[in-house]
């Protein structure tokens, strides 16, 4: 990992995209590891562009899981570590579509859905969250575009502070496959795999945050 080199530091733009990545990161990462981890058990569903998916534990569809799962890593990755710039800004595009642009069509053909989470009781209308944050995602990503391409190119190596992460992050996943496997379905065990499923979506964006050594001024010698 020592021979990734950042080509971008962080910036505020960057900060809020990450924050963005994560909240739609959620609706791929909860279904990828609740599918291999709680097996048929597990019932998922979405309807992509009017093409209705479900699965139930690792099925067929457990391929548009994995095609997502990837996007996303080459997504984050791509923000700092890409040196060609263009392809950062063209994941940006293909991200908006992928998720907004899903659903907005679904808004537009079938009205309001609301969002069921079982396990947290969680009950939300898609069309009054995803209207104005569709809007104040394209803000976003055009701010981005535009702060990237006047950065100066940077050239920050991969640390061991974001091997770290990626152990303290993702280490979790051996006990959430033992709580999601063996626990009672929507019991306290599933709450606490799917909380920690959770935080794991608004923290694994910190691996691939770039850390610059921390400057240190030497005394100037008169």
């Amino acid at each position: 990992m020592k021979n990734l080199i950042a080509y971008r530091k962080t910036d505020l733009w960057k900060n809020i995209l990450m924050f963005l990545f994560s909240l739609t990161f959620m609706i791929v990462w909860l279904p990828f590891i609740r599918s291999i981890f709680d097996g048929e058990s597990y019932v998922w569903g979405t309807e992509y562009f009017g093409f209705w998916l479900r699965g139930e534990g690792v099925t067929p569809e457990f391929l548009f899981l994995i095609i997502q799962l990837v996007f996303y890593v080459g997504l984050f990755y791509s923000m700092y570590w890409v040196k060609n710039r263009n392809i950062f800004y063209s994941l940006l595009v293909v991200w908006w579509v992928n998720f907004f642009g899903n659903l907005l069509f679904d808004i537009l053909k079938n009205g309001d859905t609301v969002f069921h989470g079982d396990t947290l009781n969680v009950h939300v209308s898609i069309s009054a969250i995803v209207i104005p944050l569709s809007v104040i995602a394209l803000f976003v990503i055009f701010m981005a575009i535009k702060s990237d391409m006047n950065a100066i190119e940077k050239h920050i190596e991969w640390k061991s502070k974001n091997s770290i992460l990626l152990a303290i992050i993702l280490g979790p996943l051996v006990v959430q496959a033992v709580l999601l496997a063996t626990g009672e379905p929507h019991g306290v065990t599933d709450q606490i795999g799917v909380i920690l499923a959770l935080i794991q979506c608004f923290t694994i964006p910190f691996i691939y945050r770039p850390y610059q050594n921390s400057e240190v001024k030497s005394p100037v010698m008169n």
